[in-house]
């Protein structure tokens, strides 16, 4: 038996839709999506524009919650989590990296991270954050000289 395949999922998705209503027009983004993912397993999620490959991620991550169905991360119902738990979970297991980067323009780019730092449970410095990144030496430029 093969040593992956013994692994639990840190994620379990279980028939999971979401709808999105406008007016009186229902958009379904996803339909009964079954998702699971092991530790350590490198996903790649393709599909064509408005396949709902960006709502699926939005739910994983705690971002939004589906309409019905339920998701799990490790055991931890994220389908039933106030947002209070979803905020911790967001804090506490998920990095996003966004396809349009969101920064504040008249901030530094040490401002900026600052900014996530301050929220984070064991907090680096921002200097610290630039480092691991190969951004140290923009600390004090702003996006647009990014």
């Amino acid at each position: 038996m093969l040593r992956d395949s013994l692994k639990l999922p840190v994620f379990r998705a279980e028939r999971v839709t979401r709808v999105y209503r406008t007016g009186a027009v229902d958009v379904w983004a996803l339909r009964g999506v079954d998702l699971s993912l092991a530790e350590g397993e490198m996903v790649v999620l393709l599909g064509a524009s408005g396949s709902g490959k960006s709502t699926l991620v939005n739910i994983l991550g705690g971002l939004d919650l589906p309409s019905s169905g339920r998701v799990f991360f490790r055991d931890q119902d994220l389908s039933r989590a106030s947002d209070r738990q979803l905020t911790a979970f967001r804090r506490d297991h998920v990095g996003f990296v966004f396809q349009f980067y969101n920064l504040v323009p008249s901030l530094t780019a040490s401002e900026n991270v600052a900014l996530v730092t301050e929220i984070a449970k064991n907090p680096m410095t921002p200097q610290e954050a630039l480092e691991r990144v190969g951004l140290a030496h923009r600390m004090d430029h702003f996006p647009a000289e990014l």
